[in-house]
């Protein structure tokens, strides 16, 4: 009788660890998986992680390794897109493996991440092949999704594995390339990322930004695409780390501003600009709703609406301003702006700024990006040609952005930019913070990009920042001085 319990006991245990069995062996070889979900899934201090890809002094390479047949999709869904459209703003997302290595020894791969090309006036064909059939790679920006499903049914495994995936603690990452301007790179190399540390120095609440050498695998052939700037997107996780969410986690709108489908300047002018986009049809909007949507739609969008009405009613603006947005971080970002000649923001060309209406305040807070218009560099220069070194302290230009208008309209917050402008000079805006920046990531890449012959910019050069830092700072302090 002991006996029979024991062996009934056996049984029962075995038939207990084979059902599990079966359960793990389901859960991670799902049925038509590519990959197990054991392998999608990333398993690393996602905050060391994103403190080590922003950290500039801090070597990275990243490999985007395409098989053949993502990366032909890839020119084919973008080539599509162009005959219909006359456009390569495709944002159809690729799969591709995302292979990351550091100078502090980190080194780590991820399967199933999503590609896809990206910006409004620069994105063009990663590969293009000329009347010989001779193939020519040419650098793009790009963004890879961390989070991206894919085609994975919504009840699957791997489906709620990826729609919940973060690496670097993002669910994306974006990437910008030198570009140059009148056939002439910033070779500079750092002015984008540069920027953005001296927004937040300044106390503007911004994206990090950071740089290092990517890849392309295609197939077997590995091409050196070059140094890129490696960006922090603003969105629901850029949210999260930079504000509070209510009682039950929820955060306010979002809205990309940018000169899309017209300026956008704040102006009661904005019937037809303000929505969400629809890439996949070639629509988009200058006031971009980026959250907070029900698949996709939205009734109104009277939180921005109202706002803009209230602003460009300068009595009620003048009594309820501290209400309407948070003026201490605007006007931080007016003086970094200015400073660093920043020719493609909101202030000098209606573009290039989020506004995020906080859950709890009720109030917009600005968020500027896209900053590789800076720095004496850029294609948008000033009427002297000298990229906003002899803009004015306040000029009549500003009464065409709104909110700059109607915030200068009062003295006190006149007074307050001055005051940042002088403190900024002092503390960060300096050509001995830029050259020492410069200057080790000049030691940690130059080498590997021209030894490897990556495509774009190689050499490392201060082209004219020493006077641009020069003269900039010399003309504020003057202009300063003679408002006395």
């Amino acid at each position: 009788m002991r006996y029979l319990w024991l062996k009934r006991v056996i049984l029962m245990f075995l038939l207990v660890a084979t059902i599990a069995s079966l359960s793990y062996y389901q859960f991670i070889y799902a049925e038509n998986s590519e990959v197990s979900i054991e392998n999608l899934i990333v398993n690393r201090k996602q905050k060391t992680d994103y403190k080590n890809l922003f950290n500039n002094s801090n070597f990275k390479t990243l490999t985007i390794a395409f098989t053949d047949d993502s990366f032909n999709g890839l020119l084919t869904s973008m080539q599509s897109y162009f005959e219909l459209y006359g456009t390569y703003q495709d944002n159809t997302l690729h799969k591709v493996t995302l292979k990351y290595s550091d100078g502090l020894g980190n080194a780590f791969e991820v399967l199933e991440v999503g590609f896809r090309t990206k910006s409004n006036t620069t994105r063009n064909l990663p590969l293009t092949y000329d009347w010989m059939n001779r193939a020519s790679y040419h650098q793009t920006s790009f963004q890879l999704q961390f989070n991206a499903t894919f085609d994975y049914s919504e009840n699957s495994n791997e489906y709620t594995v990826l729609k919940q995936r973060e690496v670097f603690n993002l669910d994306q990452l974006n990437f910008e390339y030198c570009k140059s301007f009148d056939g002439e790179y910033d070779e500079a190399m750092i002015s984008e990322a540069f920027s953005y540390y001296l927004y937040d120095k300044a106390g503007v609440t911004v994206s990090n930004a950071s740089y290092g050498i990517v890849y392309f695998q295609i197939g077997d052939t590995l091409v050196g695409f070059g140094f890129y700037t490696i960006i922090e997107p603003v969105d629901q996780e850029f949210l999260k780390k930079n504000y509070k969410s209510d009682a039950i986690g929820d955060y306010g709108d979002l809205y990309k501003a940018t000169d899309t489908s017209g300026e956008a300047t704040l102006s009661t002018d904005y019937d037809g600009i303000i929505g969400i986009n629809q890439n996949e049809l070639n629509i988009r909007y200058s006031y971009a709703l980026k959250n907070n949507t029900i698949d996709g739609t939205r009734q109104n969008h009277n939180i921005l609406i109202d706002f803009i009405n209230d602003i460009n009613d300068i009595d009620y603006f003048a009594s309820h301003v501290v209400e309407l947005i948070d003026v201490d971080q605007f006007l931080r970002a007016l003086a970094i702006g200015y400073l660093l000649g920043n020719t493609d923001d909101y202030r000098y060309n209606y573009n290039n700024y989020y506004l995020y209406f906080n859950v709890y305040t009720g109030k917009a807070e600005f968020i500027p990006f896209d900053l590789d218009n800076t720095l004496g560099f850029g294609k948008h220069q000033d009427l002297t040609g000298n990229y906003g070194v002899y803009y004015d302290l306040f000029s009549p230009t500003d009464n065409n952005a709104i909110l700059v208008k109607q915030i200068f309209a009062i003295d006190i917050y006149r007074n307050q930019y001055i005051s940042y402008l002088n403190e900024f000079v002092e503390n960060y805006f300096t050509y001995d913070l830029f050259y020492t920046q410069y200057s080790i990531a000049k030691e940690l890449y130059q080498d590997v990009l021209v030894n490897e012959n990556h495509l774009g910019n190689q050499v490392f050069g201060l082209r004219n920042v020493a006077w641009y830092f020069t003269v900039k700072t010399r003309t504020v302090l003057e202009n300063i001085s003679n408002l006395s």
